[in-house]
């Protein structure tokens, strides 16, 4: 397991879906929901990214999102050259894509598995740790 878990509704949240439907998931064996402190079934974040980035998942509910909105999303990928530093997101049914400098990224703390926010105005995507 990574340094990041999160709990099955956490999961959810991220990925747009309900608790049941991860946890349906878990049931089909497409992902594994383990034992974390004090008996609170969590789901380990590089797995929780995998999921994600292997497919989008639609939205539950009818969920709508404006580009002013802050989305809550997983780390799915960080790619690093030099200077730029390439950052791809799932929130929900949107995978989004931010181009970042690479000392922000070590700055922030971004890794493959970690819950971030994304905000997006034009064309500019910001990145910042999820708490």
């Amino acid at each position: 397991m990574s340094g990041t878990s999160f709990k099955v509704a956490e999961a959810a949240e991220l990925l747009g879906v309900s608790d049941d439907t991860v946890r349906r998931w878990a049931a089909e064996g497409r992902l594994t929901i383990n034992e974390g402190e004090g008996s609170v079934k969590v789901i380990d974040g590089i797995e929780l990214a995998r999921v994600a980035a292997e497919s989008l998942v639609e939205a539950e509910g009818g969920a709508t999102f404006s580009v002013r909105n802050r989305m809550k999303g997983i780390v799915t990928a960080v790619k690093t050259d030099g200077v730029m530093a390439q950052v791809d997101i799932q929130a929900g049914p949107f995978r989004l894509v931010s181009l970042i400098s690479s000392e922000a990224v070590e700055q922030l703390g971004i890794e493959v598995g970690k819950a971030v926010i994304a905000t997006a105005k034009a064309t500019n995507v910001g990145v910042e740790i999820a708490s």
